[in-house]
């Protein structure tokens, strides 16, 4: 299955995935509720992205209280109606990939965009990439076995 894979050294912290996916989830350009969320240590320098893993034994899905999040072909899915935003999702998921969309006044994650994720089209750097885990594995491994030799 295809996730939505980061570089984090290709990363400038620029913020077009969060607008992009702000616009096309939300209708407006408010970072702090796109699916995609970029950290940073005092406001200013870049710590890490992060987006929904579609984990292979989703916490978000043990501990919807109102059982709207399901796994299906690999991936995480969650109905907004039914949710009352107790947040109990956003608690359990271990790398904080789920935000709350006051405009449907729920918690979501990444959805990959059906299959052809915005952000990685808009990424300048090429940090993002809509690729199998493995292939990105593999890339990540040469590039730190080059740079150890030069």
């Amino acid at each position: 299955m295809k996730m939505i894979c980061i570089d984090r050294d290709k990363c400038s912290g620029c913020g077009a995935c969060q607008v992009v996916c702000a616009l096309e989830k939300t209708g407006s350009a408010r970072p702090a509720e796109s699916r995609i969320q970029l950290r940073r240590t005092a406001g200013v320098r870049l710590q890490y992205v992060t987006c929904c893993q579609h984990c292979a034994d989703p916490e978000c899905l043990k501990a919807c209280l109102k059982t709207i999040i399901r796994k299906e072909n690999g991936r995480v899915l969650r109905r907004f109606d039914g949710c009352f935003a107790c947040s109990a999702c956003a608690v359990a998921c271990p790398i904080g990939a789920v935000v709350y969309d006051s405009g449907l006044d729920a918690y979501m994650t990444c959805d990959l965009c059906g299959g052809d994720p915005l952000c990685c089209k808009v990424c300048p750097t090429g940090a993002l990439r809509y690729e199998e885990p493995a292939a990105s594995s593999v890339e990540r491994r040469s590039a730190y076995a080059r740079k150890k030799q030069g």
